[in-house]
């Protein structure tokens, strides 16, 4: 009888208890190991970039049609790029850290001088796919949707143009030595072009219609002889960049794989240490690839489709950016995970790290861009 009467009171606290006005201890809030959270966007973040000589600023890029160029360590902002119609969508800083070239996706492209704070240059393309600086020149090059590329010297605006296959240019890379470029197609197609005159060095074809095999991305290796494209099939291909033909090809479908599955391959990128390829696809997978053996050396399961991955500068580990919005660091040997990096509420858009690998940045449909110091003693959940 007593027993009946404790339980009747409980329930009866129960009811009267207004779950609403409950405080939560700080212990048990949403874990969250970011030292920085940059929160001056208002809608998703697409992208995000830092300048590669002195590893103290970011630009990011979103939804909101807004780019802010920011401090890393502290998140102050220190000027704002203004003058975009659509989402920003590609934001990058040049060799020396001088300049930031800012586009949005109507095409409307403006380079930023960063110690005067003002546009030094602006052009209006097509639809933008990608913006890119050379590697040792104040040079910039965009790919459009019409598949026409250009190439600007800044800022005097001095302007080459080379034509489109009749297919979105995708993505591109300038090969070490900065004379030739690689761009990828939406139709399967890869152009190496000496960017001096235009000439087409080699070609790879389209893929077949029945399987398309549209580049996503690609990577050079050191010595700018090979090409990695990854394909929105599913496949990773080698190409080789004097003769156009591809010299391996890797697919990341397992036999037991979903048929329904998105497979597309987002990134992929070399070691510049190890003889070891990566690549992150929307089958919740990062495939670290040998090169010598063109076998998978390890799978690394994640929970979501992995939208982006990027070695660190030593080339001895992976970033990955989830779309179930963590970030991870994996090992490039062993395939480990070494560190996660969580707090956002949305997809991960975008990653960038430091030169030297000392703070590391995700940008995500939550609106906000977080940065984390890399060290690894900084224990989080895996």
């Amino acid at each position: 009888m007593e027993n009946e009467i404790i339980e009747e009171d409980l329930a009866n606290q129960i009811e009267d208890t207004d779950l609403d006005d409950v405080e939560i201890d700080d212990e048990h809030e949403a874990y969250d190991n970011s030292d920085v959270v940059f929160t001056q966007h208002q809608g998703s973040v697409f992208v995000v970039n830092v300048d590669p000589k002195f590893g103290k600023y970011a630009v990011s890029g979103g939804e909101d049609d807004k780019a802010f160029v920011w401090e890393i360590k502290s998140g102050d902002v220190m000027f704002q790029c203004t003058g975009y119609t659509d989402s920003v969508t590609c934001a990058c800083f040049n060799h020396n850290s001088t300049m930031v070239a800012v586009g949005d996706m109507a095409g409307n492209v403006k380079v930023w001088n960063l110690e005067s704070k003002q546009v030094v240059w602006s052009f209006e393309t097509s639809d933008l796919e990608w913006l890119l600086w050379h590697p040792i020149a104040p040079v910039l090059l965009a790919g459009t949707h019409d598949g026409e590329c250009w190439m600007w010297k800044i800022p005097s605006g001095d302007c080459k143009t080379f034509p489109s296959p009749g297919s979105s240019c995708n993505c591109g890379v300038i090969l070490p030595g900065g004379k030739l470029a690689c761009f990828g197609y939406a139709d399967g197609s890869t152009r190496v072009i000496e960017l001096k005159t235009g000439e087409v060095k080699s070609t790879l074809a389209k893929g077949q219609k029945s399987r398309p095999s549209c580049v996503n991305h690609l990577a050079s290796d050191n010595d700018g002889h090979i090409v990695l494209a990854g394909c929105i099939n599913g496949t990773v291909k080698l190409i080789n960049t004097i003769t156009g033909k591809v010299s391996s090809s890797y697919s990341v479908i397992d036999e037991k794989s979903d048929e329904e599955m998105e497979n597309s391959v987002e990134c992929v990128g070399f070691s510049s240490m190890l003889p070891l390829a990566a690549s992150a696809s929307l089958n919740n997978k990062l495939t670290i690839w040998d090169l010598k053996s063109s076998q998978p050396r390890h799978k690394c399961p994640h929970p979501a489709g992995v939208s982006v991955m990027l070695w660190n500068n030593r080339g001895s580990s992976i970033y990955t950016g989830c779309l179930d919005g963590v970030c991870r660091l994996w090992g490039a040997r062993g395939g480990e995970i070494k560190n996660t990096f969580v707090g956002h509420e949305g997809e991960i858009y975008d990653i960038a790290v430091t030169t030297n690998d000392d703070y590391f940045l995700s940008a995500s449909a939550d609106g906000s861009v977080r940065v984390y110091a890399t060290s690894e003693t900084q224990d989080g959940p895996t």
